[in-house]
């Protein structure tokens, strides 16, 4: 579907039509008021053509559920929401506050297996996705005949005597464009060359996936098993499967490391009683050339995670042991930039 009207209209014309350009394009602060999610701040967005999508501030400014013309885009678990203070920062804990979203940001001390930092624990995938951020702001306005929004805020994953990283996330939308753009700035705020781990855990669920679903990546990659016991199937990540009650996850390194391309392009399409429902994802190889595809076909767990990131899921020490590791001097800054668009054809 494309609906051209809002970004080709003369704005001033087009504020003759209506009140306030929130009924066609807006982002509207909310608090969750019943569950494990009581008292976290989120923020809605709406492009005025299809795409909705909670951004949440207190998760590490990560994004929650996310529909297109009312059709669920991320696979979301039975915890759903969760505020930050219910975290276990221990083991594997962070599974028992993954609510699943549109994306769980992993890092920035750790992206994989727990660990020890500076003889302190560091949980599964770091503790950025439960970091509330600071300085959250929305900003608002037309450039160049388009209204634009983005929301921005910034997390600190901090601790006295060990690392000082920070990370300043802004989204973007435009009225009638049905993408969102993610730009990150990670600083090194310590006083010492600090090394950083970064992973954007986007997960999409049903109906965009199902067995019959078609998955693309370029350019092409090396694609590797996380488990060896599994490499047998790595010939066939591009299919999905059906749900099934005794599956285990398996997971696909997918490594960019030796393409000479400035962008990663990765589409997932499927077929739906509404239409061909597609997801486009595009990220420079410069920063990010890395994609972890975790395949979790269970059933209620039924969800494909595509994860673009500076590292793999296998553990900082792992990333350490295969000298694959990005490092920030004392004051330095590196920037990401992923866009996530959507349609659904008719």
């Amino acid at each position: 579907m494309n609906f051209s009207i809002f970004p080709s209209a003369d704005h001033e014309d087009l504020l003759r039509h209506v009140g306030s350009v929130d009924q066609l394009c807006s982002a509207t602060p909310m608090t969750f008021a019943d569950g494990p999610a009581r008292g976290m701040q989120a923020i809605e967005v709406r492009t005025g053509s299809g795409l909705a999508f909670q951004i949440l501030p207190d998760r590490g400014m990560g994004i929650g559920e996310a529909t297109l013309f009312g059709l669920p885009l991320a696979w979301c678990s039975a915890l759903g929401p969760v505020a930050p203070q219910f975290y276990n920062p221990v083991g594997g804990g962070w599974l028992r506050s993954f609510g699943g979203g549109l994306l769980t940001s992993c890092g920035l001390t750790n992206v994989g297996a727990p660990t020890t930092v500076d003889g302190m624990d560091v949980g599964q995938h770091g503790t950025l996705s439960h970091i509330p951020a600071r300085d959250v702001a929305i900003a608002r306005g037309w450039e160049e005949q388009r209204y634009r929004i983005g929301v921005s805020g910034s997390m600190l994953d901090y601790a006295v005597l060990g690392p000082a990283l920070e990370i300043r996330r802004s989204i973007f939308i435009a009225m009638g464009e049905n993408r969102i753009r993610i730009h990150d700035d990670v600083t090194n705020v310590g006083s010492r060359p600090q090394p950083f781990f970064l992973l954007y855990h986007f997960n999409f669920g049903y109906p965009l996936i199902s067995e019959s679903a078609r998955l693309d990546i370029s350019p092409v990659t090396e694609v590797r098993a996380k488990n060896p016991a599994h490499t047998e199937e790595v010939k066939a990540w591009r299919s999905l499967a059906a749900p099934h009650p005794d599956y285990q996850e398996r997971v696909f390194y997918h490594d960019f490391s030796a393409s000479e391309a400035e962008m990663a392009h990765v589409r997932l399409e499927n077929a739906t009683g509404a239409g061909r429902l597609v997801m486009d994802m595009e990220f420079p190889l410069a920063a990010l050339n890395h994609l972890v595809e975790w395949r979790m076909f269970g059933e209620r767990e039924y969800v494909l995670g595509l994860e673009p990131g500076n590292c793999f899921a296998s553990g900082r020490d792992a990333c350490f042991a295969e000298n694959d590791v990005d490092m920030l001097e004392a004051g330095e800054t590196k920037r990401f930039d992923i866009s996530l668009a959507f349609d659904l054809v008719v």
